[in-house]
This record gives structure tokens, C-alpha cells and sequence, in this order.
């Protein structure tokens, strides 16, 4: 698996516009899972995963009269409903559709394979805590940036690939999920122990940006945060960061310039070392108290 990147150079910091363009075309996957998915206590039922199958990001299972799963195709923004065969039932390109148009075309969809689909609803995030855009006042979505929706569709793949390998060797690690709040692609480490009744954990992870950094960046957080400020050398270039959250950090505009092994190579080093520092710090002598 390589680190692909597109023929034509995009600055990851100009991917803001496809991120937040992909970001609100997620929330098809989400919405159906949380009214139709069986329910879990921490929510991994409106979270998705990465197909290298299908090429797409994929709901959780829903139970109807014909069982089905809601994908998203990336880089043409492509709503699909697929069969437990991962054949394709229906199909919309969302470019030039509004949000509301995307949601009657699912209910639509939904209500055919035998589902209460008006039980769909968009999901409710936290004040403030989900990016703004003017598809949430009715704009239509716009998949003509391929080269970039190409491009952050590569960081999904090659970051999966990157998990995938730390779970098969971790008996600890979570499943891996794709969040629909902050778009991010994630597992958890849980270690031995507790803190103030707080499980002693490590978050791994993609975010392809946000409020911290508007490009994608990689991210190895600790917690409890520990309380130190002699953190550990970490490899890959990358440092660490400590606002609002604590984490070691690589940016995507980090990356060497090399061809894609060594780019991937070095978000593996980055990884590996971020995590041996992690848990270092999960010690009770750097655990804030």
C-alpha cells in the first residue's frame, strides 16, 4: 500500500473546500445508521468504514425487508445503497443536489427496501463544533475538484492500511472507525490501569483538518493528557502538540518530498515512535493530576 498522491501538486492546505464538500456528504451515512442501526453506547453504529472493495466509505448493516448498507463513493461524491453483496441497489451523484434533495432521494430509497426511512434525520452536533458551509443553507454540493477529493480520499486509504497493521498486532486496539462529527479516521489503544477513574488510553488517528490545522495531520494522543513539558523526540518530523488537547502531531505538509514509500515510511515512523512516547507518558509519574 503507497501513500498515493495526484500527478498535479495540491497543497494540502487548499483542500479545505473538497474536505468540507466530503465532510457534509457523510452525514447520508451517518444519519440512516443512527435512526436504523442497532444502537451502541458509544455511538460506532454512526461511524463508517473504508471498502477497498467497493472504493468507498460504508455504514453499519441495517436491517429491513431487504437489508442494506449506505456508502459514499469519494471522489464523485456518489450516495450509494448497496446489498448484503455489496451489489449497488440505487445511486445518486450528489453534484448540483442540495442536502435536503440528497435526503428525499434516501427516504425515498429507504422506504422501498421496507425501512421506517422518516425516522432519517439529519444528526445534531454541539454548538460551534461542526464546520459551517453554505450547504447548510440549501447551496448544491460540488464535485468538480476530483484532484483534491482524489486526494484526500488517498489519506483515508493509506491511513486504514497504517491502522489496520497496529490492530492486527494489538490485542488492545479498537475497532477502526471513521467519526462523522470531525470526519477523522481512528482506533483506540486501551492500557492497563486507570487514572481518577479514567481508563489509561491512546488515540491514533487522521483528521484531514480542522480547527487545530486546516490541512490533514496525523495525531497519537495520550490520556489522561499527562502533565509534563519534557515530552519525548519523536520521529517523522513531527512535534507535539498542547492546546486545548495533547498529542503528537504530523502535518501532511510535513511530508518529505521523496516518492510515495518514503512518504508513507515516514508516517509509519512517525506512528510507531508517537506511540512508544504515549505510552511512556501514560505512567503515573507524567499523568496530570
Amino acid at each position: 500500500m503507497k501513500l498515493e498522491t495526484t500527478t498535479e501538486k495540491i497543497n494540502p492546505q487548499e483542500l479545505t473546500e473538497s474536505r468540507l464538500q466530503l465532510h457534509y456528504a457523510v452525514q447520508y451515512i451517518a444519519a440512516t445508521s443512527a435512526a436504523l442501526a442497532e444502537s451502541l453506547p458509544d455511538d460506532s453504529h454512526t461511524s463508517f468504514g473504508w471498502s477497498s472493495v467497493l472504493e468507498a466509505f460504508v455504514g453499519s448493516a441495517i436491517q429491513a425487508d431487504q437489508p442494506f448498507q449506505v456508502a459514499l463513493e469519494p471522489v464523485s461524491l456518489t450516495l450509494i445503497l448497496i446489498d448484503q453483496h455489496n451489489d449497488a441497489i440505487a445511486s445518486l451523484p450528489l453534484h448540483g443536489k442540495t442536502m435536503l434533495e440528497g435526503l428525499n432521494w434516501l427516504q425515498q430509497q429507504v422506504y422501498k427496501l421496507g425501512a421506517d426511512a422518516s425516522k432519517i434525520v439529519f444528526l445534531d452536533y454541539p454548538p460551534n463544533d461542526f464546520p459551517d458551509h453554505p450547504l447548510a443553507r440549501g447551496a448544491s454540493f460540488d464535485a468538480s475538484q476530483t484532484l483534491a477529493l482524489r486526494e484526500l480520499t488517498n489519506y483515508y486509504i493509506t491511513t486504514d492500511w497504517l491502522l489496520q497493521a497496529i490492530v492486527t498486532t494489538n490485542e488492545n486496539a479498537s475497532a477502526i472507525h471513521i467519526w462523522p462529527h470531525h470526519l477523522d479516521i481512528a482506533m483506540l489503544i486501551t492500557l492497563p490501569g486507570t487514572k481518577n477513574g479514567h481508563p489509561l488510553t491512546v488515540g491514533v488517528g487522521l483528521s484531514p483538518g480542522d480547527t487545530s490545522y486546516p490541512e490533514p495531520y496525523w495525531y497519537v494522543s495520550p490520556y489522561p493528557y499527562p502533565d509534563t513539558t519534557n515530552f519525548p523526540t519523536l520521529d517523522g518530523q513531527a512535534f507535539w502538540h498542547t492546546q486545548y488537547w495533547v498529542g503528537a502531531v504530523l502535518k501532511s505538509s510535513q511530508l518529505v518530498a521523496n516518492a510515495n514509500p518514503e512518504r508513507q515510511q515516514q508516517v509509519a515512523t512517525f506512528l510507531d515512535s508517537a506511540l512508544k512516547a504515549s505510552t511512556t507518558l501514560l505512567k503515573p509519574e507524567y499523568v496530570m493530576r
